[in-house]
């Protein structure tokens, strides 16, 4: 070979060197656009992201919890027919598994989900999100409790929408003082769900009768009791003036049956969990008419911004009963796409980066859905507001009373 072949031979080596090199360094980046490089790693292939769904489809909040999860799936339909996120450079899916409002369940599928997924939009559940905090923390996965149980909060990574339980029953109490509908040394009842989710709003009654010098008449009960009738006779004897129930919505049933069968007249308050519109069909229906008030995280449907997520989701789950659990899936996806589009304009997309996202998120807008969340105080509850609602003949079952609402005691 001459020296102008070689020259030739080593300029063409030169050159197919520069090409593989491109294109091995475009094989390896997770994005690229007008924003350079974006670093990306577990739940993250191409141009999809995965995020974890970890709800209960078959147990006891199997009603709510299915509304509240195809909200999410549908906001994210909406949202990847419009283009996704991070400027239109991925689509969003969820991956949903069943847990059945099982603790050992919840322990079980997380440990298979938190390698294929970058963030868990819902993990629902008080005791399941209790039992995983800690791992959660550990493994660094920024995570959305359907929960507002305080201790949550104590979880930089754990992202509550809306006011906490206990400040739901604050709330809830405080209006009914500036109602004049109690006042002070009036006994007030609570029944309550064993574990984070009844205790948690044990709290707050505990809270408000201490400032206020009420009689507190407790009753404990286990998810699996039904039957309200021995605690709502006892509180009728000791002269309660308000029962609140952080409960499901079946021991909710009952009491308004035994209430209403016994002639009280006494207001019933239930937290998020506890009110759905069944209820309103069952025998104590017409006393919830007359004597529910519930606090709820987001606003009624007969709200212009909830009203317009409802028409959206009729469109498509046709014949549904709605709850307000679809108002409160759509709030938590958008938290969690701020939370994405956040990462994502600092170029890190990995588990990390999310993190770096979640602590710096500030204040978040949910378009009249929900009170705006501040999450710029750790351990703080983003909001201390709550949307205090009746019972009647409307979709969900709920018309606003009052809302957002912030009690005096709310602090």
């Amino acid at each position: 070979m001459n020296s102008t072949s070689r020259l030739l031979a080593v300029a063409l080596a030169a050159t197919l060197s520069l090409a593989l090199s491109a294109c091995s360094g475009k094989a390896n980046q997770a994005s690229s656009g007008s924003t350079g490089d974006l670093k990306t790693d577990i739940g993250v292939t191409g141009n999809r992201i995965s995020l974890g769904v970890l709800t209960d489809l078959t147990g006891q909040f199997a009603p709510l919890a299915t509304e509240l999860t195809n909200a999410e799936k549908l906001y994210w339909e909406e949202r990847n027919a419009a283009g996704g996120v991070c400027d239109g450079r991925y689509q969003v899916d969820l991956d949903v598994r069943d847990h059945g409002y099982n603790v050992q369940n919840s322990v079980t599928l997380y440990a298979s989900m938190k390698t294929k997924n970058l963030a868990f939009e819902q993990i629902l559940g008080s005791p399941m999100n209790a039992a995983l905090s800690a791992d959660i923390q550990k493994d660094g996965v920024v995570t959305l409790p359907a929960s507002w149980a305080p201790v949550l909060l104590k979880n930089p990574l754990m992202t509550v929408v809306g006011a906490t339980t206990d400040l739901e029953v604050v709330n809830l109490l405080d209006y009914l003082l500036d109602q004049k509908q109690l006042t002070a040394g009036d006994a007030i009842g609570h029944i309550y769900f064993e574990g984070e989710l009844g205790e948690s709003g044990l709290i707050g009654s505990k809270k408000v009768a201490a400032a206020h010098n009420l009689k507190l008449v407790e009753a404990k009960i286990k998810p699996t009791d039904t039957d309200m009738t021995a605690h709502i006779t006892t509180m009728k004897a000791q002269g309660v003036k308000a029962i609140v129930m952080s409960t499901s919505s079946g021991p909710l049933a009952s009491a308004a049956a035994v209430a209403s069968a016994q002639g009280m007249q006494v207001p019933l308050l239930g937290n998020t969990q506890t009110f759905a519109p069944g209820t309103l069909k069952t025998p104590g229906g017409a006393y919830l008419k007359a004597h529910f008030l519930g606090a709820q995280p987001v606003s009624p449907f007969d709200q212009a911004a909830s009203k317009a997520i409802l028409d959206k989701y009729l469109k498509k789950f046709t014949g549904t009963n709605p709850t307000l659990q679809i108002s409160y899936g759509w709030a938590r996806a958008d938290v969690m796409r701020q939370l994405l589009e956040r990462a994502c304009a600092a170029h890190d997309l990995t588990r990390p980066g999310l993190v770096k996202a979640r602590q710096s998120l500030a204040k978040v807008d949910t378009g009249g859905l929900a009170p705006v969340l501040d999450y710029s105080t750790a351990g703080a509850p983003p909001t201390y507001e709550s949307y205090l609602m009746k019972a009647g003949d409307a979709p969900g079952g709920l018309t606003l009373e009052k809302g957002p609402y912030r009690g005096a005691d709310a602090t």
